[in-house]
């Protein structure tokens, strides 16, 4: 948005594998109705590269859509992915952090009012009290320390931990989460979101910059 872009719709691609651990459906969607940008879902099966092609196809035909936005920053094969699937679309490839430092990324996320939590952490360097936590300036630290510790990826690009966004200045409506639990696979901790609602906002709106981090965003341009 930022950048002059406008957001027709928030995406999400429900693979064979699903549910996804990291970011429950309805928590989504309840992000959406919270941004006022209509959520759409597309089943995807085997082979995965023309089952998106197919979803992207359709998405443009019905929405008029001329681009795709992801909030990856630095890993090639995502990128290498995204340029595939929609190679000969006539839908470009929008990566507004790609390149960025992930400390900045960071500093900026939580200075411009937004307010993220933790969905998803792995051992052994999170533990089961990072779920549901903020991403406020003392655990953007606390992360930080981690990284320079631990050799992890300071915004978790290798999976070391996942967010979900429940306010910030775009949002017209908060994401409440009031009761979850704990599940554990495979060295990975995830909430299992039990009562989820939306509720007035209590902080004020501000300028936005240049962040985002809704993943699989669809935008076609102004």
């Amino acid at each position: 948005m930022a950048r002059g872009y406008d957001v027709a719709s928030l995406v999400t691609f429900i693979l064979d594998s699903w549910p996804s651990l990291c970011h429950p459906i309805h928590l989504m969607s309840l992000q959406s109705k919270a941004l006022g940008i209509p959520h759409l879902t597309f089943k995807v099966g085997e082979p995965y590269r023309e089952g998106y092609r197919q979803s992207l196809t359709r998405l443009k035909e019905e929405t008029g859509i001329r681009g795709v936005v992801a909030g990856d920053i630095w890993i090639a094969e995502h990128k290498l992915w995204y340029e595939s699937v929609c190679e000969g679309l006539g839908i470009d490839v929008i990566l507004p952090l790609w390149g960025d430092e992930p400390n900045r990324i960071l500093d900026e996320f939580a200075s411009q009012g937004f307010r993220a939590i933790f969905t998803c952490v792995r051992r052994p360097w999170f533990s089961e009290e990072w779920l549901g936590r903020e991403l406020d300036n003392d655990h953007v630290e606390r992360v930080k320390t981690l990284s320079r510790e631990h050799r992890i990826d300071p915004c978790g690009e290798n999976g070391e931990y996942h967010t979900m966004v429940i306010d910030g200045p775009i949002f017209k409506e908060a994401v409440e989460i009031s009761k979850f639990s704990v599940e554990e696979r495979n060295r990975v901790l995830f909430m299992k979101v039990e009562e989820c609602f939306l509720k007035p906002k209590k902080l004020h709106t501000s300028s936005l910059k240049n962040i985002g981090n809704v993943e699989a965003s669809k935008v076609g341009r102004k």
